[in-house]
């Protein structure tokens, strides 16, 4: 909530209240004069909307008399000063209103100072000034203005105007709250919970919300509830959530009217009535409410309680996605991926589900995860799945967990993995049978005798030995053992070989002895069936979309 939602409904108000029972009425100047002050401080400078807030229920030109007659009376009174700054403000009478802010101001009056902050920082009348915007707000929390202060966090927090700095942000917020300012309190309790600048910290949160809701604010009824409906920061009480949910919507609040809805819809906290749900999600969704806009799109979805209708489902998740919603550009990339209610389209799911899982969405995290685990509309990439997956675990997402356990369970590896794994192992294979050649066949003559030299022939009986262990390679690229056991059977051959006595004169000089080739022949055995265990191909598919 902002500048014109701060503003606009507090002064239309009061404002009407105070000045359509002007006419005609008893009441003192500096009585009808003091209604332009009786505005909640929320933290934004009143001055900044004046110019927005005309309406046939306010006459400017009345309230700027009852002001002067107030002020001349009382020529002194900074208050009468500010407030005549007001009414010239509603009145399009900038420059003189400016006038009257800086005297109130030179005499201490706090909400001048907050009000010129307004001028200065959104162009009132003269141009846009940040710097001395900045001087003036900070002027106004030293003379103890919850409003300035609470702006001030706000600006430090938002990061547009001013660097953004969350730790200045948190400092003001906790002065506000500390003189009763509800905003802050809500501010504050958002940097709590989504660990804005500190950590997280839901305990914290829900304090803060709580306190903020007690003094009326909707947006932490509505907070509050979500946390006691996820039994995060307070025990889980879907009964309190459901009281905070009404008490928000009854407010106006549109995501508290979702948030009310889906508790009707589960039956959590009260009676299940699906009627009651949707009724809720459309009056949220005629508000812009994010959450119910989503809801309702779940519900076309599902045909959960009215007719299913997938072209509506995704007319609603795109009006909450447009909000950045994280929940609707999951789904929104759901209906994509799966060519529902829209033409298949890998492309745009994979950037709903980057952009749901960048705001923080565990769901398009594990989506993520599965798209590259499959190899859908994405080069396949292990690593990438798995670091989708953890991100998701981060989050306490279930599927996840057991699609990362599956994942390393079958230790999938992919293409470019499994060439660099079997290209490794061959160079060992290569290097091994070099060695075989200098340290057995060496002791061979290279003198040929009735055919080939027995060197020759010994080297030759290498390659073939060499070649069952490149074939191994192959065989162990794609699984998750860590080594090759095949290679260091080659390895104890060349062992064996080398400790053996020269072979007798009846026996083919160049041949590997025989205990050294049935010693290599249960070793090969051996590994490979560790390896054919490990290698079993999984179906990767086997996760759906969430």
């Amino acid at each position: 909530m902002r500048v014109s939602e701060l503003i606009a409904p507090a002064f239309l108000a009061i404002t009407a209240a105070g000045f359509s029972t002007h006419v005609g009425s008893a009441q003192t100047p500096d009585f009808e004069c003091a209604q332009l002050s009786n505005v909640p401080d929320d933290g934004t400078p009143l001055a900044v909307g004046l110019n927005d807030l005309a309406s046939k229920k306010i006459n400017p030109s009345q309230a700027e008399s009852a002001c002067r007659s107030a002020l001349r009376a009382d020529p002194a009174n900074p208050t009468f000063m500010f407030q005549l700054g007001r009414a010239l403000s509603l009145g399009n009478k900038r420059l003189e209103a400016i006038k009257y802010y800086l005297d109130a101001a030179d005499r201490g009056h706090a909400g001048a100072m907050n009000d010129l902050g307004g001028v200065f920082e959104y162009g009132v009348g003269i141009p846009k000034n940040l710097a001395t915007a900045l001087v003036w707000y900070e002027k106004a929390a030293e003379f103890g203005h919850a409003g300035a202060m609470t702006h001030m966090g706000r600006l430090s927090e938002d990061g547009l105007e001013i660097p953004q700095d969350f730790a200045n942000a948190r400092h003001w917020y906790e002065k506000a709250a500390a003189l009763g300012n509800a905003a802050s309190m809500n501010n504050l309790a958002n940097l709590y919970r989504y660990g804005r600048g500190v950590d997280p910290n839901l305990p914290a949160a829900a304090n803060w919300y709580l306190k903020a809701a007690e003094l009326g604010v909707a947006s932490a009824m509505n907070s509050f509830g979500e946390l006691s409906e996820g039994g995060t920061g307070v025990p889980q009480n879907y009964q309190t959530a459901r009281n905070w949910y009404k008490k928000a919507a009854d407010l106006g609040n549109a995501d508290a009217m979702g948030n009310l809805g889906a508790l009707f819809e589960s039956g959590r906290g009260g009676p299940q009535s699906l009627e009651t749900a949707r009724e809720w999600y459309v009056k949220g969704a005629a508000l812009n409410g994010r959450v119910a806009m989503h809801n309702l799109g779940a519900m076309l979805e599902n045909g959960r309680g009215t007719s299913k209708n997938l072209a509506e489902a995704k007319f609603w998740y795109e009006r909450a996605a447009a909000l950045e919603y994280a929940p609707a550009l999951n789904d929104l990339g759901r209906l994509y991926l799966a060519g529902a209610g829209v033409p298949k389209n890998y492309v745009r799911a994979k950037i709903s589900f980057e952009h749901a899982a960048k705001l923080g969405d565990a769901k398009a995290m594990n989506n993520l995860g599965m798209l590259y685990l499959n190899g859908t509309g994405v080069q396949r990439n292990i690593n990438l799945a798995r670091a989708w997956f953890e991100k998701a675990i981060t989050l306490n997402n279930a599927e996840a967990r057991e699609n990362l356990k599956h994942l390393e369970e079958t230790a999938l590896v992919d293409g470019a993995q499994v060439a660099a794994r079997r290209a490794s192992c061959i160079q060992t294979c290569a290097t091994l049978q070099r060695s075989y050649v200098n340290s057995v066949c060496e002791r061979y003559s290279a003198t040929a005798d009735n055919g080939q030299p027995e060197r020759t022939k010994c080297v030759r009986m290498s390659l073939t030995l060499a070649q069952q262990c490149r074939s191994s390679c192959r065989e162990w690229a794609p699984t998750s053992l860590a080594d090759n056991k095949c290679v260091t059977c080659f390895q104890a051959l060349i062992a064996c070989s080398i400790s053996q006595e020269p072979p007798d004169s009846n026996d083919i000089p160049y041949a590997v002895p025989k205990g050294c080739l049935a010693a290599l022949a249960d070793c090969t055995a051996n590994c490979r069936g560790q390896t054919a265990a490990k290698s079993e191909t999984p179906n990767a598919n086997r996760e759906k979309l969430k």
